[in-house]
């Protein structure tokens, strides 16, 4: 199935569920309760717990749900993804962009979530290493929104070199570069004035973050090669502070030299979504597109 391919969930009867939620959010924690216990009220089995104690669990579980918003979403996505278990978002906070039900809306939804009526969505995920002189100083980690490089503490532009298939792309003078995922295109990637990707596309979004110039804007290049940047200087003696982040919320110091190197990760990473509701739906919902 490629990317973005949606598909009738395989088993008609789901039995075994994985919650996932933000402790530190009052409403997530009372909103987990309350799923919790309608799935317990129809006899379906739920494991919760810190993601060490969850790991355990996965081979044993249906589906995963997050209760929260996105930033519980892809911390999940990260986890599951390798085991290649389905992840349902229940959204009890802001946008929620990547969840299949509101919050509010759960109860009513449980039926046809159980029954297997939601729909599997495919959506490819990062996989990100950076290599200093044959040294290995990040990584692999995965990610399914985006791998950002960006400047540090001290907010001085730095000068990226980047290629993709063997070819020069550009050096990006500025405040740092994204490579995205078409999921990721609707976060920073979007903030930073690239376009809104659809899922199923197998591209990558490179954009540029604050560039030197007001010729660099943003691109979309095909996925089948990693896409390769490096962290250089403009002259002798510089040593600028950089970072790498990985859908901000897993990343590390970036020294001069080191060459990032950004890939499709190998399996895909399976989302469940309601049936009623379109990737443009969803668009129109969430960030208002298209109106006036």
């Amino acid at each position: 199935m490629t990317a973005g391919k949606k598909s009738q969930a395989k088993d008609s009867s789901i039995r075994s569920v994985i919650l996932f939620h933000n402790e530190k959010k009052p409403e997530a924690v009372r909103w987990v309760k309350a799923v919790r216990t309608l799935l317990q009220s129809r006899g379906v089995r739920v494991w919760m717990g810190g993601s060490g104690a969850l790991h355990k669990r996965l081979p044993m579980a249906d589906i995963a749900m997050a209760v929260g918003g996105d930033g519980t979403m892809l911390r999940a996505a990260r986890l599951l993804a390798p085991r290649s278990v389905p992840l349902m978002g229940i959204n009890s906070g802001g946008l929620g962009f990547l969840s299949g039900s509101e919050a509010q809306e759960f109860q009513r939804n449980l039926p046809a979530i159980l029954a297997g009526k939601f729909v599997l969505e495919e959506r490819w995920m990062l996989s990100v290493h950076a290599d200093l002189e044959g040294r290995r100083v990040f990584g692999p980690e995965i990610a399914l929104n985006d791998c950002v490089i960006r400047c540090g503490d001290q907010a001085r532009a730095i000068m990226l070199h980047a290629s993709c298939a063997n070819l020069f792309v550009a050096d990006y003078f500025g405040d740092g570069l994204i490579v995205s995922t078409p999921t990721g295109s609707t976060a920073y990637a979007l903030a930073a004035g690239g376009p809104v990707v659809d899922p199923r596309l197998n591209a990558f979004l490179v954009a540029p973050i604050c560039p030197h110039t007001l010729t660099q804007r943003p691109l979309i290049i095909p996925a089948k090669e990693p896409v390769v940047v490096q962290l250089t200087t403009r002259s002798l003696g510089e040593k600028p502070d950089a970072l790498i982040s990985l859908d901000g919320q897993v990343g590390g110091s970036l020294p001069v030299g080191a060459e990032v190197v950004i890939r499709r990760y190998e399996k895909p990473f399976k989302l469940l979504m309601d049936p009623r509701r379109s990737y443009f739906e969803v668009l129109r919902r969430k960030l208002k597109w298209g109106e006036r």
